[in-house]
């Protein structure tokens, strides 16, 4: 197996299942965690992050008595190494717990993606989270250790409601008479303006939304 290819396919198909079929989602995250497991027998799990406008949605997925076991390390790819049209900031972070784990795999998806560079975060900077100091998804570099220690190590999907709430809201707004561009900057300058999340104001609009002429703010 050609576990570079097999491994960005898997993770192409990932990316486009969140939030569709549950069964392929759940097909393709089996063939991904076995094709990790074949390359790093202290595999751990991974976090995925889908940014859609402007919003993460993250499938995290950690294998059983992950609890018990340390983390040594991280490989960060960025998705828009893999699928062009993804956002900067949507990214797959892999973990493992041998220090080192991933080195081969990393040398291996730089040369799969034209020679991408592979980063390796220092270890030992007085305690300085490198991986989430800077901005995130920007580099276009793979990078080793920069994501230590993982936020959490809950398996899961997060933020699908909250962008399927943004999505329904920016349909609304599209159908008052604005165009999507215009709708997503009334929405994000309203929610500012009422001094809540995008995401909740997202929500009182769906609640007004009815004949009721009620207005969100």
């Amino acid at each position: 197996m050609d576990l570079p290819a097999a491994l960005l396919a898997h993770l192409q198909e990932l990316a486009a299942s969140i939030g569709q079929d549950d069964q392929d989602l759940d097909v393709t995250l089996t063939a991904l965690t076995a094709a990790l497991r074949s390359t790093a027998t202290s595999y751990i799990g991974f976090e995925l992050t889908v940014v859609e406008d402007q919003w993460p949605v993250t499938l995290a997925a950690f294998t059983d008595g992950h609890d018990v076991l340390v983390v040594g390390t991280s490989l960060r790819l960025p998705l828009a190494l893999v699928a062009r049209a993804m956002d900067p900031a949507s990214r797959v972070i892999f973990y493992a717990g041998t220090p080192g784990a991933f080195t081969d795999m990393a040398a291996d998806l730089s040369h799969s993606l034209g020679g991408i560079p592979v980063d390796q975060a220092s270890s030992a900077m007085n305690g300085t989270d490198h991986g989430r100091t800077r901005m995130d998804g920007q580099r276009r570099t793979i990078e080793l250790d920069g994501d230590l220690p993982p936020p959490s190590r809950t398996s899961g999907l997060t933020g699908l409601a909250e962008l399927t709430a943004l999505n329904r809201a920016i349909g609304i707004l599209v159908d008052q008479g604005h165009d999507i561009e215009q709708a997503h900057q009334l929405l994000r300058s309203d929610a500012a303006a009422a001094g809540v999340e995008t995401q909740i104001y997202a929500a009182r609009i769906i609640l007004a939304s009815p004949a009721s002429g009620n207005d969100p703010r």
